[in-house]
């Protein structure tokens, strides 16, 4: 991601700032929803449960609207991926 991209997220989303930089490939899916105010929820609950993640593809699911064309997705990084599912379905989230 170029550095004026990275900016402007910060600017729109203050807490990002203060998360690591990540590779994607040390990310793994963990929720997925047609509707991105569910991804929101759960990522606000994994946040809370001390999980750093992140949201893809959120304001694509946004524009669209109920749409199975783009999905807003869930992101963790991949050592905690199993524990943040079980997290999420204790929750209700998921399976």
């Amino acid at each position: 991601m170029n550095d004026f991209k990275l900016q402007e997220n910060e600017k729109r989303n203050p807490a990002m700032a203060e998360q690591q930089q990540y590779a994607p490939d040390e990310l793994e899916e963990v929720f997925t929803a047609i509707d991105s105010t569910q991804v929101q929820m759960a990522y606000d609950l994994l946040s809370e449960a001390g999980f750093e993640c992140w949201v893809f593809d959120g304001d694509g699911s946004r524009m669209l609207g109920s749409t199975v064309a783009i999905l807003a997705r869930l992101m963790v990084h991949r050592d905690r991926a199993q524990e943040a599912r079980k997290s999420l379905k204790d929750l209700g989230f998921g399976d």
